[in-house]
């Protein structure tokens, strides 16, 4: 009898412990304008205009600062004027700020996340730049 508890004892321990609850993390799904394109999302159109300034630190390189670049976009949400915003990616110089929302209102978000392709080799020229904006609903 008493083996027969402590079996429904440990079964019910490790049944219990299994059903704890883990957050889950829900994916962000992003989206990739190329440089030179232009993507509508939700309300807003998105245009890549060009890449000012790409000083990143190449992979597996060793450098003094980690580097960052800096992209201009063009954002066109109805019933407001065109905007040009200067997004910065990395370290920032003095009186420079980090604020890469394209877009807000209500509960609802664009942000720009990252610029890929990260550089891999400093002699390495990118031609093929895109910029990632996750979109944010609530």
């Amino acid at each position: 009898m008493k083996k027969s508890l402590l079996l429904v004892v440990v079964l019910f321990s490790a049944i219990v412990y299994s059903q704890s609850q883990n957050p889950v993390e829900i994916p962000k799904i992003v989206i990739k304008v190329a440089l030179g394109e232009s993507a509508q999302i939700g309300p807003v159109i998105i245009k890549f205009l060009d890449v000012v300034e790409d000083s990143r630190c190449p992979e597996y390189v060793t450098c003094v600062w980690a580097g960052r670049v800096v992209v201009n976009v063009e954002v066109k949400a109805k019933g407001k004027p065109t905007e040009i915003k200067k997004l910065i990616f990395g370290q920032t110089k003095p009186g420079e700020s980090i604020d890469n929302i394209l877009y807000s209102v209500s509960g609802y978000s664009l942000e720009a996340t990252m610029v890929t392709p990260y550089p891999k080799e400093s002699t390495n020229e990118i031609k093929d730049y895109a910029l990632l904006i996750s979109e944010n609903k609530g």
